[in-house]
Parts: C-alpha cells; structure tokens; sequence
C-alpha cells in the first residue's frame, strides 16, 4: 500500500496511534462494504470520538479486502480555517505532482482529463476564461479513472464539514460515479457543526453505494484496555470509573487523560488528588489547557500564530507571533514534543487543540490576529486565495486593501471553475462596497449559472445606479442573458428595449459603439422572442430594420436573431435562407451560439439541412472538448429536432436521449422541456407513446405557456403521444390550443408548429370535416407566404384528407408529388399512405398497393414503426405482401446504444466514446455488450456494416 499523503489521524511526536478498541462491529461493517471497489464509507460523530483512527482502520480494511498491496492511497484533511476552491481536491492529488507548476503534460491529464486543470494548478494566466464548473468535475473524474485503470485507489478525507464547496461537489461528483471505477471513498464528519451542512454533502448519503456510520462513544472495557495501553498497565476500577466519568468514553480525552495521569500519577480512587476536581468539569477544552496553561506569554503568542495559520511557514508564525524565526522554531519544536502538533506538519494534532488555544484569545484578539495574518501572507506573496481563507474569518465590513484580495481571490476561484466560492468571497467585498458596478456585475457574473435569482437580484442592484450609457448597455447584456436561466425574460425585454431606445443619442458612431448596439439589438431579439407576450412587440419594432451584412461577429449575431424573428414571423423562406446560411458560412460569433441557432431555425424549417447539420456537428464538437455539458445538451436537443424534420427518426432519437439523459441525470436540471418533447416526439415515431406520454407528464417548468417556442412544442408533442394512444379528443384539444397560442402570439409560421397538419386527419375521423376546411383555409396564405414544397405538400395532404370524392383523392396525389421532391420523407411517407388507403376504398386494390409499398419503404427508411403499424393492416387488406422486412437489428438499439454505436463504429475508443458522451467507461462497455447482441455480431469491427443495413431481404 502506498500512502501518498498525509495529513490524518497523527500522535503526539509521531508515536504509534492507541490501540483501535472497542470497533468491532464498525471494522465488521466496514469490511462488507469495501470487498467491492466502487463504494464509500462515511464515518459520523462528535469531536474526539474516533472517527480519524477509524478512518485509519478503513483505509487498512480497504486494501486486505482488495488485496492489493500497491494501491493508491490518498489523503487530505479538510482545513477548520476554511479553504480555497479545490484546495482539498489539490491536497489529495499533490503527491502525484498533478498540482505543480507545468503538469500539463502529465501521463494522467490526457483527453477529458485535461479539464481537470483549472483545479490542480495553484495559479493562473493572464489568458485564462472560466472555467465550466461541470467540466472541471468532469475532468477531475477522468483524471481519478485513468489513475485507478491501473491500481485500485482509496480517497481518504477527513473533517468534511469544513471542505471547501467545489471540492465537495466533486468527491459527490464521484461518489455517484464511483461503481465503475476502483475507487473506495473513506470519509470522515463531525456531526455537531453548528453550520447547516451543504446540500452536496446531504447528497452524498443518499447514495446506495455509501455506507454511513455512526461512531458511538466507547464502552466501559474499551475505556479500560485503552487506558491500559497508555498506563502500562490495567487500570483499577476506581480510575475507570473516573475516566468513563470525566470523558464520556471519547477516545481523544481518555487517552490524554491517561497520558496526563500517567505523567502525574494516576487516581487510585475518588480524593486521592487535587487536580480530580478540575477534571469533574472539564469539557473537551482540557485536552490542550492542560499544558497550555503552563506556556509563557511569547511562547503562547507562538501557539496562537499556529493555530490561525495552520500548515505555514515558521516564518510567517514568528512574524505573527512578533518574535523570531529562532525562537519560533524552538516553541514549535516543544508544542510538537508536548503531543500538540502534528510530527509532519505546522498543524495541530487535532481540531479541539487548536480551539483550545485560539480560545485564550478574546473575540476582538483572535480577529485582530487574523487581520494581521492575512497581511502578512498578503504582503509574502502568499496565494491570494490563504489571504482571502483568513478575510472571510473577520466579523467586520473588509477595508479597501481587503476588497482588492478577495475580488482577485474570487476571480481565482471562478477560474477554477467554483462559482459558488467566488460568490462568497464576492459577497463578502459587497458589505464593503455595496454599489461598485463593476463588483455587482461580476457577482451577478458567478451567481447566474448556480443562482439565476440571486444574480439578477445584484444587477438590478448595479441597474439602479447612476452610470454612463455604454456600462448601462453591458449591464443589461448580461441581465438578458442571465435572465433566460432564470425563465422570466419580460423584465429583461422592458431592460434592454429602454437601452436601445437610449442608444441613439447616447452611443456614437464608433466602431466599438456600432458593435454595442448590434449586441443590445440583439438582445432585444433574444429576450423578446423568449415569451410569447413579447413577440409581437419585437416584430413591431424591427418591422423595417434592414439586416446587417454580417461583417463582424456582433453584425452576425444579430443577424442571426433577425432571421429568427422573420421564421416566426413567416417571412416567405426564400428570402431568409441567404442571410442564414452567411451567419453559418461566416459564423465565429460570441460564444453560446445565439446568432448561429437563430441561423439554424430558419434553414431547417426552410429544408436546407446540410448547413444545418455541418453547423451543429462544429457547435456540439466545440462543446463538447470544452467539456460543456450544458450546450452539448441544447445543442443536441435541436439536432434531434432536424433529424426528425429531415425524416431520420433513429438519429433522431439518439440525440434527443443524449441531450434528456444530460439534463436528467448529468445536469439535474428540473424544468427542461424541450429535451423531453423531443424525446416524446421520436418515441411516438418509434411505435411507444406511452413512454412519450410519461416523460411529457415529467414536464415541471412554471409559467410554461408563456413561452413561445418550448410551449408549442410541448403541446405538439403531447397531441401527438394522444394521438398515438387513441385519445383523439385531448389530441385536438392540445392542437387547437397550440394554434390560439400562436396567433395570439402573432407567430405566423405555419410549420413551426404545424398543429393544423396533424388536427386535419384527426377531425375527419371526428366527423368535423367543415371545421377542419375552416381551419385549413386560414394557414393557406401563410403556407403561399413561407413557400417551400413540404409547406404546400403538407396543406394539399389536410384537403385531401378532409375532403371525399375524387377531389381529395386529387389534393392526396399532389400532396404526394409535392412531398416527394422535398425532404419531408415523413409527411411524404403519409400521403403515400393516406393516398394509398383513399384509393383501396375507392376499389383500386393495385394502385393502393403501389402507394402502400411506397409509403412502406420510406417509413423503414425513415424508423417510423408508427406508420408502419398503420399501413401494413391496410396493405394485407388490399392483398399486398410486404416485399422485404420492415425491421432491421440496427432499428432494435436503443436512443443511447446508437450513439455509442456509431462513434464506436468510427474507430473511438471506449473512453473516448465516454468522455464524449458524459458517460462512464463502463456504462459504455455495457452498452457495447448490448450493441453486439442485438444486431448478431461478434465485435466492433462488425459494427459499421450492420449499422448500414436498414431492413433484411425476405
């Protein structure tokens, strides 16, 4: 076994820790739950009980029961001062050397776990972004899998209630990942903290894998052996019974109390010395005040510089001491002698030492000394995060010097990918400074990806002070873009409308000013079209606006929104495609990719899918080695939607699993909507509305139908799962609330969200043919209007199917015609259909089946096994045979199994297949396993040429 770091569960001068007693049943436990690698032990209880010998215990249980001599075993105790971001994360990772400087090129940080950096090197570039919270725990996993692909590796922390938040959020990170990996987590809590504990932690024991422990105080026999250890010999019963008395059994005090006695003499019954009444009414604080009390006052100076400035330099203690490093050494040296301070370390042996200490210091004392430590490591070039560690320990406002270390400490840490400790750092500078703008915008900066409400809340703050046009314009950039986290955009549209209103004779002609006021413009697109009350407001004001050329990036983000807004608003199609396809042409926009999915919306709805599918690949490629789960999930979601317009149900569904399973599982992100409607969307495809049904019934977000693209989804997706499910009813009910929706949104595209499409056939089979012509005749012009060829195919397939007698059978064939010569191979495959079924009840048994074997050969083409179940009834009817089969092995494989299939099928890697995906390697694996099986293959080298098989030759 390899102890690579040290840090817990040390003796006084480096002496051997007291016999473990009185465990049994703990170590019993413990055993059972690490024979498995890929579990965790969270070991609970007050100070002193035990918990760090028997974290010690579990790390030795841990490598028996994996029997391996040479696992990797790393350490770290939580600081009691606080900590930077990802400090315990570095102490565990230290001994490898993945935390100093230039490790880029270590063996471990190859592939995704190079996003780990940001929280293993101890500074920064003056190139450095943030970094994604999420990546940096993506990183730090993979660098922990590449680390136990060789050796199992036991991750012992202690003191979890004072982990630092980001580092935290990772060892939970991990846990719920750990099954796949040799990893044992060994975990160690005070259960009196007088803090709530964090979310994250309370997570953490609510994973299956994790074993929490609660460690009780010692019996009567176990106090007596571990007396007997440090006595030499066995103790009387009187003695016992004192000890049981003065301690509780908690193991620290009997054994310093025996170490105490042992030095004085020990009791041999009730009176026999003058001290046994102080030890009647000690509390924990004895441990310490027993020698502490004998200290001279510069060398109890010495003992308190230590105790705020735990794991320093003896330079900085004397300093602080106001003494010299000599004589500072000397004191430290018999501190450490007196079994106060850890052998390896400028720490004490235990927390409720140190307290004892820092308690000979009065209230104001003790924060006039961490005052003066954070100036001294301020001024010894300490990382600026120690100096902020001991601002943050101040009671009062911070002076002027102070703000400018905890807003460069908080800048640190949002570098590092830890939101949450930059905002705290942030907040604590805003006591001082409660209107600096630029301190408000960059709290909001940090809050919006983890408290979208918070964030807003401190730029409406910075909104409400008076500032110049140009701050006032950036201000409001950053409220529109934080407000779409939030879902509520109506206050950021009044925000960003006033500024460009203001813009005109406030902003010059500069090129710097022009690119402002492309950016606001563009906002005010983004944010209006967000929710439908908003959207016709939009429309108004950029009724006459002529489109940018799109020669910078800002000219082309807001191009890109411009195109947006006239594919909602139906402008005729042909006139948009230009100007979409030279934002996806020229496209290095502002990173998110607002101009370039604005450019997306119109092209695929205008069935220009190839730069479409070209733009999106490079998107999702850029998020995803950046690691960022988020917009590989958003980006994803619309790839889902093309592929199903373009009539791929299986691509389909296999990004739409991808960027649902992110969201869900990854993410946790509750109010997602336009994952799971496309999701439901290629399920009901796939021939299972009732799982579409489930997951839309999944849908938590408030204020849904305010919103003018997910809403129409959601109801499109649920009429359709109704649809599918034969509640033709509650179908057309949601069809015609989607269309009132519309409109009175003034969204006029008719196939953005073609409810009239799919109530048409749902109203002739309700006997409500006069109210669907009704409907029918008032999308024709916006149909004539957009233009394309499935538009005005899918217009001529809702007449015919509303109208009898050789005038539909008329619209039914044109529909088909139009259809064929556009990309709408789904809606294409219907009217072949419908086409088909029209002429069987006509009598025409041949021609049906020549339009039912057609709509048949799209439909497995496409994957709409939905379809299929409707024709081939009909088909049998009209004395057809299906020519070929309808199913293929490929068509068996799941949203997630075709994902892994295909990059696999292109040469990746298992792990470069997980890293990909956000997966695990061993959920990969199984579903590798999977893969094989149900397309009747040996190997991966098979995979590509029964992928290319879309049905089998009778």
């Amino acid at each position: 076994m390899a102890l690579l770091s040290a840090g817990i569960g040390d003796t006084p001068g480096g002496e051997a820790p007291p016999r473990l007693v009185g465990r049994d049943a703990e170590l019993s436990l413990i055993r059972e739950q690490v024979k498995d690698t890929g579990r965790a032990v969270l070991l609970r209880g007050p100070a002193g009980i035990g918990k760090t010998r028997l974290m010690r215990a579990a790390i030795d249980a841990a490598t028996e029961q994996l029997a391996a001599d040479d696992a990797c075993v790393l350490t770290a105790k939580c600081p009691e001062n606080g900590s930077g971001a990802y400090e315990v994360v570095r102490a565990l990772f230290a001994p490898l050397h993945l935390t100093d400087p230039g490790t880029t090129g270590h063996p471990l940080l190859r592939g995704s776990a190079r996003l780990a950096l940001p929280a293993l090197t101890p500074g920064r570039t003056a190139d450095s972004d943030p970094a994604d919270l999420y990546a940096v725990m993506q990183g730090l996993y993979w660098l922990t899998a590449g680390l136990a692909a060789d050796r199992p590796v036991v991750l012992a922390v202690d003191d979890l209630q004072w982990c630092d938040e980001a580092s935290l959020r990772w060892l939970g990170f991990l846990l719920r990942r750990a099954e796949d990996l040799q990893v044992v987590l060994i975990l160690t809590l005070r259960t009196e903290a007088e803090e709530e504990l964090p979310a994250a932690l309370a997570e953490m024991t609510d994973v299956p894998s994790c074993l929490t422990l609660d460690v009780h105080p010692l019996g009567e026999e176990a106090v007596g052996d571990l007396l007997a250890h440090t006595l030499g010999g066995p103790p009387d019963a009187a003695l016992v019974d004192t000890c049981m008395r003065i301690s509780g059994g908690t193991p620290l005090l009997v054994h310093l109390l025996a170490g105490r006695w042992k030095e004085s003499g020990p009791l041999t019954g009730p009176g026999d010395t003058a001290d046994e009444g102080a030890d009647e009414e000690a509390d924990l604080g004895l441990v310490a005040r027993f020698r502490i009390d004998r200290l001279t006052a510069e060398r109890l100076a010495v003992a308190q510089a230590v105790g705020v400035l735990e794991e320093e330099t003896v330079d900085i203690v004397a300093a602080l001491a106001g003494t010299q490093p000599e004589p500072a050494q000397r004191v430290v040296e018999d501190l450490r002698a007196a079994g106060l301070l850890r052998p390896d370390a400028l720490a004490y042996r235990h927390d409720l030492i140190r307290e004892a200490v820092l308690q000979t210091l009065r209230p104001a004392e003790r924060a006039a000394l961490h005052e003066r430590a954070a100036r001294l490591l301020d001024e010894a070039g300490r990382p600026v995060e120690k100096v902020a560690v001991q601002l943050m320990l101040l009671p009062a406002s911070p002076e002027p010097w102070m703000i400018t270390a905890l807003r460069s400490a908080a800048l640190d840490a949002e570098l590092r990918g830890a939101p949450a400790t930059a905002g705290q750092y942030l907040t604590r500078a805003l006591c001082h400074t409660p209107d600096d703008l630029d301190l408000l915008s960059h709290t909001a900066r940090v809050f919006a990806h983890i408290a979208p409400g918070t964030a807003l809340g401190h730029l409406e703050h910075a909104l409400a002070q008076p500032t110049d046009p140009r701050t006032r314009c950036c201000l409001v950039l950053q409220y529109g873009i934080t407000s779409l986290g939030a879902h509520n955009s109506l206050r950021a549209f009044d925000l960003v409308t006033e500024a460009l209103d203001r813009t005109a004779g406030e902003l010059g002609t500069s090129p710097a000013d022009q690119a402002l006021r492309a950016r606001v413009e563009a906002m005010v697109l983004l944010s209006g079209l967000d929710e439908t009350s908003t959207v016709g407001r939009v429309s108004h004001r950029f009724r006459d606006r002529t489109p940018p050329p799109g020669e910078t990036p800002d000219e082309r983000l807001l191009l890109g929104m411009l195109c947006a807004l006239r594919t909602l608003e139906g402008r005729p199609a042909a006139e948009l495609v230009p100007a979409a396809e030279r934002v996806l042409r020229l496209g290095d926009g502002p990173r998110g990719g607002w101009g370039a999915l604005g450019a997306v919306l119109t092209l695929y709805l205008a069935d220009e899918n190839e730069p479409v599918q070209a733009a999106l690949g490079t998107l999702l490629a850029q998020a995803t080695a950046r690691g960022e789960a988020w917009q590989c999930a958003l980006v994803s979601t619309t790839r889902s939607q093309v592929h199903l317009w373009a009539g791929n149900v299986t691509q389909a569904l296999s990004d739409a699993h991808f960027a649902h399973d992110l969201f869900d599982r990854e993410l946790r992100v509750s109010t997602s909507v336009s994952p799971k409607c496309a999701l439901a969307d290629a399920l009901v495809r796939r021939g299972e509305p009732e799982r579409a049904q489930r997951l839309l019934a999944e849908v938590q977000r408030p204020r849904l139908d305010q919103f003018s693209l997910e809403y129409h989804a959601f109801l499109m997706a649920r009429a359709r799962a109704r649809a599918a499910l034969g509640d033709l009813d509650g179908a057309l009910e949601d069809l015609l609330r989607c269309g009132d929706s519309l409109a009175a949104a003034g969204i006029g595209n008719p196939v953005l969200a073609p409810w009239w499409f799919e109530a048409a056939p749902l109203l002739a089979r309700l006997g409500r043919e006069h109210e669907g012509h009704a409907i029918v005749e008032r999308v024709a012009a916006p149909v004539d209007e957009w233009g394309t060829p499935r538009a005005r195919g899918m217009l001529s397939l809702a007449r015919g199917v509303l109208t009898p007698d050789d005038t539909g059978l008329d619209h039914l064939t044109e529909a088909a015609d139009l259809l064929a010569g556009s990309p709408a191979r789904l809606e294409h495959a219907r009217a072949e259909y419908l086409l088909g079924r029209r002429l069987f009840d006509r009598g025409d048994a041949q021609a049906a089946r020549t339009r039912l074997h057609r709509a048949i050969d799209i439909a497995v083409l496409c994957g709409d096994k939905s379809l299929l179940d409707e024709v081939r009834p009909v088909l049998a009817a009209a004395r057809g045979r299906l020519r070929r089969s309808t199913t293929s092995p490929a068509e068996s494989l799941s949203g997630g199994e075709r994902q892994i299939a295909e990059r696999a099928a292109a040469g990746a890697t298992n792990r470069e297949i997980a890293e990909a995906l956000f997966l695990t390697q061993r959920t990969v694996e199984f579903h590798l396993t999977s893969v094989y099986r149900k397309l009747g293959i040996r190997g991966r080298h098979q995979i590509a040429s029964a992928l290319t098989v879309t049905h089998r030759e009778p």
